[in-house]
């Protein structure tokens, strides 16, 4: 047996639109048997009269008004905007050749202005329908991508399919990387859920205080986190805020790592890095798969800074403290050579609040 498989694949909202076509299509039934529109058709046919014409049959008329209702709805959920309107437009020329050939040959008096109402109403609600469910469809994917990537990223790839093809540009951000320091001796002594269990609680809480300072999580590596402030939307306080998430982020630290070594013995800290310069930022990839991202120099410089910073402090590159603006005391700690870095980076401590209780 052949079926007839609809390519519009959201099935319950179709059907209620249809119910509601029906339920209009019905009240123009009821609407032209009461005559109402007769008026109307014969002053579309510049007729004085209907003397000589004869009605089609009432049953004929109801197909006639319930296919114009339905049919343009129909045909462009199914087959979009363009062609759907070609279609009901080739529909009407169609309709309008009949009319014309029944009235000359058989003085048969047909309904237009029923059938245009119904015509004309199928396709404004299906358009602002169509609309909805568009956005609906839209936040659908952005929150389904929150989950997975940056929802400022998911925004931006929405609402610009053609990004992978973009090249990259040039900005000045401030880049941050976040690791846990004693991670592997971890997962050697705790079972492997319970270490799923307390990665998922502490990365929750540091991507919470990233987002809550405007940072964009561009990946997770392991058991550490990046961070960018300042793309894709531009900021000009976003060293500021990078710092003031570190801040935040080893406070909790403190919290989580007492309550951790007490229940469980176990002793993790948390090392981070921040450093301000201008990358490239762009697509990377291919079009079967593709990472929005931050590359370059500066990028490599956080990473370094970080992997040198001990657990629990906050360092970052003398970039980054000039824009703090003295908002922030920092400590200097000196010049340091790092991997694949040309020359040495000036490295400043950030004080906490433990830090300025001890020097008071």
């Amino acid at each position: 047996m052949m079926t007839m498989r609809l390519k519009y694949t959201k099935y319950s909202q179709l059907k209620i639109f249809l119910i509601v076509s029906f339920l209009v299509g019905a009240t123009l039934c009821v609407v032209q048997s009461a005559h109402i529109f007769t008026p109307f058709d014969m002053a579309l046919f510049r007729m004085d009269s209907l003397e000589g014409y004869q009605p089609i049959p009432l049953s004929v008329t109801v197909l006639i008004i319930m296919f114009h209702t339905l049919f343009p709805g129909i045909i462009i959920l199914e087959e979009g905007v363009v062609k759907g309107m070609i279609y009901t437009v080739i529909a009407w020329f169609f309709y309008a050749v009949l009319i014309h050939s029944y009235s000359t040959a058989f003085h048969l008096f047909m309904p237009v202005s029923a059938p245009l109402i119904g015509t004309l109403a199928a396709i404004i609600r299906v358009l602002a329908w169509g609309s909805t469910v568009l956005e609906e469809e839209k936040n659908d994917i952005r929150n389904t991508f929150g989950h997975f990537v940056e929802p400022s990223i998911a925004t931006l790839a929405i609402e610009n399919p053609g990004l992978l093809k973009e090249d990259g540009v040039l900005k000045t951000v401030t880049v941050m990387f976040a690791d846990l320091r004693g991670f592997t001796k971890l997962c050697r002594d705790i079972e492997p859920e319970q270490v799923i269990k307390m990665m998922r609680e502490c990365f929750g809480k540091l991507i919470s205080i990233a987002r809550a300072n405007d940072g964009v999580i561009d990946k997770l590596i392991g058991d550490s986190l990046m961070v960018v402030w300042g793309n894709p939307v531009e900021r000009p306080d976003h060293a500021e805020r990078a710092v003031e998430a570190a801040l935040e982020m080893q406070a909790m630290m403190r919290n989580l790592r007492h309550r951790w070594q007490t229940r469980m013995g176990v002793k993790i800290d948390l090392g981070i890095g921040i450093n301000t310069d201008q990358v490239v930022v762009g697509t990377i990839g291919s079009e079967e798969y593709c990472d929005y991202t931050v590359l370059g120099y500066g990028v490599n410089i956080a990473s370094r800074i970080e992997r040198g910073c001990p657990g629990g402090e906050i360092c970052v590159s003398k970039k980054t403290m000039e824009l703090l603006g003295g908002l922030y005391r920092c400590e200097a700690m000196g010049r340091f050579e790092y991997k694949n870095v040309r020359d040495k980076i000036e490295v400043f401590r950030v004080l906490q609040d433990r830090d300025q209780g001890e020097n008071t």
